[in-house]
Order: structure tokens, then C-alpha cells, then sequence
């Protein structure tokens, strides 16, 4: 399974139906030293990751969860968290809560139901969950590089741009830089409070004083997160929010809800780009609007982070 595709309610029906089939581990006859046996850009892989790692996959019906199988999709995890900490793209917390929650509902569980059943696989909810944490980041980090257009080649761009320059109507488009302000809302509390919250957020944003003061803020408000989305070109822009941040005048833009709870985007700037980056998007959203096989593109991505990655195994 890609993460760049990572959807929690098509992860579950495969890990409700062979989770019958997996008992607990047998547990150990005494206590066992957790050994480090990777490292990857400074983050430590340890031996209980991988084990857990092979747990998880053979929830997720993968053949031949082996440990090398484990090893290495934990490496690809820790590439994809050096990245996404390096670009401040990584979801909030309270999201992952919320998707956790929704993964739980979405098969009739609760949560302790849930987190009773990753334990006895040999998971764990904790495992779990930094796994949601990494997937989902790593998606809205690809979508964001890549945009949601398949991009022209060079022999279809080229000529395009140059009969545009002549024309002197070079492509352009608006670039974004965007956060996002979510007023959490508890799963289990989303009926009773989403209504309220949504309320506080529309006459919250009428106040919102820009972003540079967005985390004071959220300090002063019940249970608000805030979460950087970084730079957008329009073509690029989620289709949940792309309707509000191109309407949007101001510095926010509309209230919608999300599994996270209600919650609006602060336009911290927006600026017309015209670089050929954006002339080529421009472009290739006029000419074909199809989806970027964002598994092919997440694959890419990982294989330029691999290339200048620090790989280390302790005693090598």
C-alpha cells in the first residue's frame, strides 16, 4: 500500500477482516533489550519498530511480511519523516485523533475497541497512529509538490509557451501561502459541538489578526490548533479548500467542517506567479485535467530522498 493513497477507511477492511485470524504474540520468557537497527537522517529504527512493522503488515493482508520487508518500509517512513519535518508539513495532532476516531466508527468500534485489537496484533495504537501521522503528511506533501494536473512534457510545453511569450500572454497564475486554523472538535463530542464550534470559528475569523500573530491567537481561543500548509499555486489547491482561498478577499477564507472539527485557512499572501513552473502548470490544467498518479510521483519523491539520505546501521 503507497501512503500517498493512504485512506483509513480502505485500510480497514482489510485489518477487521484478518484481525480475527492473528492472535496476540506469545509473549516473551523474559525482558529483551530494545537495539537500534537503523538510522536514517538521525532517526533511530529500532528493532521493536520493525517487529511492530511486520505486525501491521500482516494486518494489512501484505504477503510475505517478512522482517527485511518491515525493515525497509520503516526506513522509507523515517525518509518521509525527515522530509516532512524539514518542510513543516506534518499534520496536526488532533487530525490524527480525529482519523484514528473516524477509522473506529467507521467499523462499528470504539476507540478502546480499536486500540484493543492493534494491541493484540502486536502494534499497538501508538504504532498506529504515528503511521496515519507520517501517510497523511507525506500525501498533502506530494499533492502540494506535484498539484493535482498531469504536466505536460517539454515537446507539448515548449511550443505552448512560446506561442503564449509571442502572443505576450505568458501564463500566470496565484501563488498561496496558507495555514490552517481548525477548532478541534472530540469525535465522540461531534454531534453536541460541531454546530457551536463552527459558530466560534466564523465570528473568530472576523478578528483573525494575520498570520504572523496566528499561534497568539490560537492561545486565546478553547482548544484551537494551527497548522502550516506552506506555498500553493492555484492549480495546486486541494479541491475541499479551493473554492474558498480563490474567492477569499480578505486574509481567511470561508468556514468549512473537517473530520478535525470546523475550521478556516488564513491567507498569509498571495502573489501572481509567473515563472515557466507556473506557465507549464497553467498549461497542462487547460489540457488535461486527469489526476497525477500520485503513487508514481510519491515513488520518485522517495527515491531522491533515498539517493541523499544518511543510512546507518550501528556496528557497520
Amino acid at each position: 500500500m503507497n501512503a500517498a493513497r493512504f485512506s483509513v477507511t480502505a485500510l480497514a477492511a482489510v485489518m477487521i477482516a484478518t484481525a480475527s485470524l492473528i492472535g496476540a504474540p506469545a509473549a516473551p520468557a523474559f525482558a529483551k533489550t530494545v537495539d537500534i537497527a537503523v538510522i536514517v537522517n538521525n532517526v533511530p529504527i529500532t528493532n521493536d519498530d520493525i517487529t511492530k512493522r511486520k505486525n501491521l503488515l500482516r494486518l494489512m493482508g501484505e504477503r510475505g511480511a517478512s522482517d527485511s520487508k518491515a525493515r525497509e518500509a520503516m526506513v522509507d517512513q523515517a525518509l518521509k519523516q525527515s522530509e516532512i519535518a524539514l518542510r513543516g508539513a506534518s499534520v496536526s495532532q488532533a487530525e490524527v485523533d480525529a482519523a484514528f476516531a473516524n477509522f473506529a466508527a467507521g467499523n462499528k468500534m470504539s476507540v478502546a475497541q480499536m486500540s484493543n485489537i492493534l494491541n493484540q496484533a502486536g502494534v499497538g495504537p501508538d504504532h498506529f497512529k504515528f503511521f496515519m501521522a507520517v501517510s497523511m503528511s507525506w500525501g498533502q506533501l506530494v499533492r502540494a509538490r506535484y498539484g493535482s494536473s498531469t504536466m505536460l512534457p517539454d515537446k507539448e510545453f515548449i511550443p505552448q509557451l512560446e506561442a503564449a511569450e509571442k502572443a505576450g500572454k505568458k501564463p500566470e497564475t496565484t501563488e498561496y501561502l496558507l495555514k490552517r486554523i481548525i477548532f478541534v472538535v472530540p469525535e465522540k463530542e461531534r454531534g453536541a459541538l460541531l454546530g457551536k464550534r463552527k459558530s466560534q470559528a466564523e465570528a473568530a475569523r472576523k478578528s483573525f489578526p494575520g498570520c504572523d500573530q496566528a499561534i497568539a491567537f490560537a492561545a486565546g481561543q478553547n482548544d484551537v490548533a494551527v497548522v502550516d500548509l506552506g506555498r500553493f499555486l492555484e492549480p495546486q489547491l486541494p479541491d475541499q479548500w479551493k473554492s474558498a482561498v480563490v474567492k477569499s478577499t480578505g486574509n481567511t477564507t470561508s468556514v468549512i467542517t473537517t473530520p478535525a472539527g470546523a475550521e478556516f485557512l488564513a491567507v498569509c499572501e498571495r502573489k501572481t506567479a509567473t515563472d515557466d513552473y507556473a506557465a507549464r502548470l497553467v498549461l497542462s490544467a487547460k489540457e488535461d485535467s486527469a489526476e497525477v498518479d500520485m503513487d508514481a510521483e510519491s515513488d520518485k519523491y522517495l527515491e531522491e530522498l533515498r539517493a541523499k539520505a544518511q543510512i546507518v546501521k550501528p556496528g557497520n
